[in-house]
């Protein structure tokens, strides 16, 4: 495996965190209860319930267009990992879960969800095809629908990564860094800060303090999604580190 073939692998779990709302423990909160209600439900009676209460009256009409959005957004990225986020299909997806986010937002200005989740489509809009304005533009709109998450609640774990994992495609090291630690003093196990933190040192080719954090972000997230992406990626640094061509290593 080449450095560029390394590279682009980690490069592909290093995606913006996207909220399904899907939990596994006790349902606590009302959209957690919402959840539990309606996914009783598969195919086309879930589908025609939700829009029938998203037609309806609060809080199941946020509710309810927010996880319509996240059938679009779910299809829309399923499909994006063989034909890219340019695709026609996975563009129109892309606009139908924008409008029900956006819906879920105009009739919750507290909803924090589907905030996150229009700033990591946004985010994904950015990998489109389009000049250099169009796609700082696209950033631009990201960035600004995890702002409004962090306004509603400054400690929210996916909105600040997210934010810290925008500023570091943009370069912004350090800004991106005060991102990630601000989620930590919250938060001192937080698996998606020390993920993403790795992802940074990995890009700057620091690959052991890369491995310590991913350790940390799987140690935190033993059985979830951040920590299997985790060991993954410390499997695929430590043979970069044992290839022949790298040479010395940081």
């Amino acid at each position: 495996m080449t450095r560029n073939m390394v590279m682009v692998a980690w490069a592909l779990v290093a995606m913006a965190a996207f909220l399904t709302g899907c939990k596994e423990e006790i349902p606590e909160t009302a959209l957690d209860k919402f959840i539990e209600r309606t996914g009783v439900l598969e195919g086309e009676a879930l589908v025609d319930t939700l829009q029938v209460l998203a037609r309806g009256g609060a809080p199941q009409n946020s509710f309810a267009n927010y996880l319509l959005g996240n059938r679009f957004y779910t299809m829309a990225s399923d499909s994006a990992r063989t034909v890219g986020w340019g695709d026609e299909t996975v563009d129109a997806w892309l606009d139908s879960a924008d409008v029900y986010f956006s819906t879920a937002v105009a009739q919750d200005s507290t909803f924090l969800e589907p905030m996150v989740n229009l700033g990591s489509l946004w985010d994904d809009r950015a990998e489109q095809m389009g000049s250099r304005q169009e796609r700082d533009a696209r950033l631009a709109n990201a960035k600004r629908y995890y702002l409004m998450a962090l306004d509603v609640d400054e400690t929210d774990e996916k909105a600040r990564c997210n934010l810290g994992s925008l500023y570091l495609r943009q370069r912004r090291v350090k800004d991106a860094m005060n991102e990630f630690n601000t989620v930590l003093e919250h938060n001192e196990f937080s698996a998606l800060a020390h993920y993403n933190i790795a992802i940074m040192f990995a890009e700057e080719k620091i690959y052991r303090e890369a491995i310590a954090e991913w350790e940390l972000a799987s140690k935190y997230d033993p059985d979830g999604d951040i920590g299997e992406r985790s060991r993954d990626n410390v499997k695929i640094v430590r043979d970069l580190m044992n290839a022949p061509d790298v040479g010395a290593v940081k």
